[in-house]
């Protein structure tokens, strides 16, 4: 599940503005080497046997007494996304420990899409905790969507939940579709936000999909600094009016991204400047 799309892609192009020259030598090649990031998406977890709702009495609490630890397999999340205990068991949210096959409660995600509250224990939810709305839910939950933003699947937070009486299996291994050379991710159209549909490209994604920045759509910019602006970086697949810039604002970014100053992207959601 990929969440955290509540930014808005601002390019500026100041014209007048003063750029430096550098200098070069003709004939002189330079190369640099870039890691293009591995993103990976969860497979379609299957639990197949009934539900059970096991007493938190028996079971070691956890999470600051918000959870208590479980068997990982018999969870509807794979084990990587909850919190280690001791041995196979992770610390799984108490709200899905009693859930029994009821629903978590409902709550409006992004673009007014339906979302389920899930708890800050889920790791998914902790790192994109300052990005996901609260909406109706506890101060320890945020609103996570029924349906995937990056590939319109169904997520299955929002159907009955709970623990299960045997392992479930699968959950983890596909890649994500990635565009703009790997530094991007595709998503629904739907699914961007309102603001930065429209500066937003295809790029090399399927139909009705548009491709947005990974580190922002991920909730993990790469903060930098140009000219003494602090910034962040972004690839100009998404700000190619600013390309011809590239050389003075790199800012200590990759090679194919220049330093956004966040004088442009403050106050318009964009993830590391606000």
């Amino acid at each position: 599940m990929a969440v955290g799309t509540s930014f808005r892609l601002v390019v500026l192009l100041v014209v007048g503005a003063p750029v430096a020259a550098t200098a070069c030598s003709i004939g002189e090649t330079t190369y640099e080497t870039v890691t293009l990031p591995v993103r990976a998406k969860n497979e379609t977890r299957t639990c197949e046997s009934p539900f059970a709702k096991p007493p938190l009495r028996e079971l070691e609490s956890c999470g600051d007494g918000k959870g208590h630890c479980f068997d990982g397999a018999r969870t509807p999340l794979p084990e990587s996304k909850l919190r280690a205990c001791t041995g196979s068991d992770v610390c799984v949210p108490d709200k899905l420990l009693l859930a029994g096959g009821e629903k978590l409660k409902a709550c409006t995600f992004l673009n007014k899409k339906p979302g389920a509250c899930l708890s800050l224990l889920v790791k998914d939810i902790e790192l994109h905790k300052n990005e996901l709305q609260r909406d109706v839910c506890d101060d320890d939950e945020r609103c996570a969507p029924c349906v995937d933003p990056t590939n319109g699947e169904d997520t299955h937070l929002c159907d009955p939940i709970g623990v299960h009486e045997r392992a479930c299996v699968g959950g983890e291994g596909a890649s994500a579709e990635t565009c703009c050379h790997g530094f991007g991710v595709c998503m629904n159209e739907d699914a961007a936000p309102e603001g930065s549909r429209e500066d937003l490209q295809r790029e090399t994604c399927p139909s009705k999909q548009v491709c947005a920045p990974a580190a922002m759509v991920e909730g993990r910019p790469v903060k930098c600094d140009v000219l003494g602006v602090a910034g962040v970086c972004l690839d100009t697949c998404f700000a190619s009016m600013l390309r011809p810039t590239t050389v003075v604002m790199r800012g200590g970014c990759g090679p194919t991204e220049l330093c956004l100053p966040c004088a442009i992207g403050k106050g318009q959601g964009m993830p590391g400047c606000d």
